[in-house]
């Protein structure tokens, strides 16, 4: 009976895993080859002297002409202002713009009040274009939405060490956190958006209150989707396969870990009960693998292995159907669902033990509190 419970148990955490991200939409090629917009590119930077060179490098091997690149200093101790200036772009500090404020919002909203055209593109440093059409698409793609409201992309997730896999589950589970891909499409509210990268149109922006109303927190992306649905305003949020892609935390595992974990907490307030119900299931479903085995290893159970052998190989293939969706990671990964879910989860209780007891969380040398 108790090995029933188990089968039916992973059979319910299987299908939760395709329920939580079934469709995730993305940027389709624009038909139009002549499109054109005024665009002005802000880019907040704190100390990303390694990331800065392939966004402005990518921004400048752009079809569609972008009017200005404007990058907003916060206080940085490297290179990130002479490697700003070695590109062309535009440089504003924080620190002499006479404002109190500091952080990504506040880089954001003094970078805004300076530029000049009609559309804003607010992309952090360690994204880049996918390729040279990218900004001609993601136009296209916002006038098709009918030229309002706020349009988000998550950032496809390219990866170059090993550590860096362990970014996996994380991104599952952050665009799983928005409500947006479910089977229940129209029935579950939406919430949320991606702070890497947010398109907007100025004049909107501004009567809205743009960054200026989410200085209050870190987690920029999130603040902007509520300022805007609040209005009634259009939030629509992209894959970023084929159009904007990032390689998260290059700096090390200790930068993976800081920034995952000043993450977590705040996305899962946004997620509804019943996609977070699906997503504990389908975390459960490797563990629930792993009590079968043990149980018919125990039991020398022999046919009762070999249906726990199919369910594991099963959830691999589904942990690497979801994985395609939000990065590009080695394909033997799928194998180890257990260790990356168990990292995840250890990152989270981290992120709670900031969150609800330290009452701070770090990041880029500054501590903010919760």
């Amino acid at each position: 009976m108790a090995q029933v419970i188990l089968l039916f148990l992973l059979l319910i955490a299987f299908l939760s895993g395709f329920f939580f991200l079934w469709k995730l939409p993305v940027i389709n090629p624009s038909k139009d080859k002549e499109e054109e917009a005024s665009i002005s590119v802000i880019v907040p930077a704190r100390d990303e002297e390694t990331s800065l060179p392939k966004l402005l490098a990518s921004l400048h091997e752009q079809s569609l002409v972008i009017e200005e690149i404007i990058v907003v200093d916060d206080e940085s101790e490297d290179r990130t202002v002479k490697i700003a200036e070695e590109y062309g772009a535009t440089v504003l500090s924080t620190k002499e713009s006479g404002s109190t404020r500091t952080g990504k919002s506040a880089a954001c909203w003094l970078g805004a009040q300076h530029a000049k055209g009609d559309y804003l593109i607010f992309m952090d440093s360690d994204t880049q274009c996918a390729q040279k059409h990218a900004f001609r698409n993601i136009v296209a793609q916002f006038k098709r939405n009918g030229d309002t409201g706020l349009l988000s992309i998550q950032p496809y997730h390219v990866i170059r060490s090993l550590y860096e896999t362990l970014s996996i589950v994380p991104n599952i589970i952050v665009l799983a956190g928005l409500n947006r891909y479910t089977f229940l499409d129209k029935s579950i509210p939406k919430r949320g958006a991606f702070g890497p990268f947010l398109f907007v149109k100025a004049e909107e922006y501004f009567d809205l209150g743009g960054h200026e109303a989410t200085l209050y927190t870190h987690m920029d992306g999130i603040a902007m989707a509520d300022l805007y649905q609040k209005e009634n305003c259009p939030v629509t949020v992209y894959g970023g396969k084929e159009s904007i892609h990032f390689r998260m935390y290059p700096e090390g595992i200790y930068q993976l870990i800081q920034g995952w974990t000043k993450s977590f907490t705040y996305g899962a307030k946004v997620t509804h009960p019943v996609v977070m119900l699906s997503i504990m299931l389908w975390v459960m479903s490797t563990y629930l693998v792993l009590i079968g085995f043990v149980d018919g290893v125990m039991r020398v159970d022999l046919t009762y292995l070999s249906v726990i052998f199919i369910t594991y190989v099963l959830h691999s293939l589904q942990f690497r159907w979801l994985m395609k969706k939000v990065g590009r990671f080695p394909w033997w990964t799928m194998a180890f669902s257990l260790i990356y879910i168990s990292a995840f989860l250890l990152l989270y209780l981290w992120a709670v033990i900031q969150v609800y007891f330290l009452k701070k969380v770090k990041w880029r040398g500054r501590e903010y509190k919760t």
